[in-house]
């Protein structure tokens, strides 16, 4: 097959959703709908925003370097780590100091050294220690280092497409059976740890990423003369949403249930995310001209800062302050004041810090 493109293309819309998928992981965080309307319980599942991450990542990931063409991993490592690494260890090290400055000891220190190192994610005990939300990014940070393996495979055969994903899955499982048995911080603890917070259990939304990147890329065809995909996706991830919220019962999230697993890491990638990302790919709609727009652009450029500060230090900073989501006016206040510090902080440290990285891995 001929690649369609030849360089690495920016997707104007693919950032602006970015920062819907953060908004919608803050909702669920600081969920704003009083207990007694139906909507609340939707809105607790608005935790689906990591998934919107994660099969943009494999899409991603795969539209740039699923050929290897000229492949450098030293390159290809320095780039992921300069566009991830600089603001969590910042950020993450601003939330363990007051910790280890009251309580040293070798203890905290490990699990200090576990978070800096994106390592924690493995540990059910130590998921939400540190910046409680970067658990997800030991999920990011794996997928990363396999992907160019998985690429290996899959453009020799497309079938690897389907089996790399449940070899993965595969491993998590023998890890869960191995580990499990050693009490060491909750290694690989359980099964229900290893499906909700593991690469090994949420791979398939990386790999549906990476279908799509196979489609879009080699321009495949998909639906004959079907052109709604962006709402099509918007339904579909409404329905998972709702299912979710049907599924929860007497449980906290829609996805501990075992019905509710499959809607989260199956059915809403593919009939929904997979569907609304295809459409802003192909389509040129509403949802897509706004998605573009400047301030969405510059907002999905800021939502990883947002994602790692909408939870810890600076909302306890504004907590100490006085200002609280105690009413819609304030909740609305707080909203725009961390997007305001997400802007300053990605415009001032993040990306230079970025493209000074990029640059001097290049001059070496």
């Amino acid at each position: 097959m001929t690649n369609k493109q030849t360089n690495f293309k920016y997707f104007n819309s693919l950032t602006g959703i970015r920062a819907i998928a953060a908004y919608m992981v803050y909702l669920h965080h600081f969920n704003p709908i009083p207990k007694n309307y139906a909507i609340h319980n939707i809105v607790n599942e608005m935790h689906i925003g990591v998934t919107l991450f994660f099969v943009l990542s494999g899409f991603l990931i795969a539209y740039r370097y699923l050929d290897l063409n000229n492949f450098s991993f030293r390159n290809y490592i320095v780039n992921r780590v300069a566009r991830i690494y600089p603001m969590y260890f910042l950020l993450t090290t601003l939330t363990f100091l007051p910790i280890l400055y009251y309580n040293f000891n070798n203890r905290q220190l490990l699990i200090y050294g576990l978070n800096i190192s994106m390592l924690r994610g493995f540990f059910e005990n130590l998921k939400f220690s540190g910046i409680a939300q970067g658990w997800s990014l030991t999920v990011e940070e794996t997928f990363y280092f396999l992907a160019p393996l998985f690429f290996f495979f899959i453009k020799r055969q497309k079938i690897y497409l389907i089996i790399l994903p449940l070899i993965s899955i595969l491993i998590g499982i023998i890890f869960v059976l191995i580990f499990s048995k050693i009490d060491f911080y909750g290694f690989f603890s359980s099964f229900e740890f290893m499906f909700n917070y593991t690469f090994f259990g949420r791979c398939l939304e990386f790999f549906i990423g990476i279908s799509l990147a196979v489609i879009y890329k080699y321009d495949l065809p998909l639906f004959k003369n079907f052109k709604h995909y962006t709402y099509a996706g918007i339904i579909g991830i409404i329905i998972s949403l709702v299912l979710l919220t049907t599924l929860k019962g007497n449980l906290d999230f829609g996805i501990r249930h075992p019905m509710g697993k499959i809607v989260n890491t199956l059915f809403l990638p593919t009939f929904g995310i997979f569907m609304l990302y295809y459409g802003l790919l192909k389509e040129r709609t509403l949802i897509s001209k706004i998605l573009s727009h400047k301030l969405f652009i510059l907002l999905g450029k800021s939502s990883y800062i947002f994602y790692l500060i909408h939870m810890g230090i600076f909302v306890s900073v504004l907590g100490k302050l006085g200002i609280t989501a105690t009413n819609p006016f304030l909740y609305l206040l707080i909203f725009i004041i961390l997007n305001i510090i997400s802007i300053v902080m990605y415009k001032y440290i993040e990306e230079p810090l970025n493209i000074y990285i990029r640059r001097y891995n290049a001059s070496r």
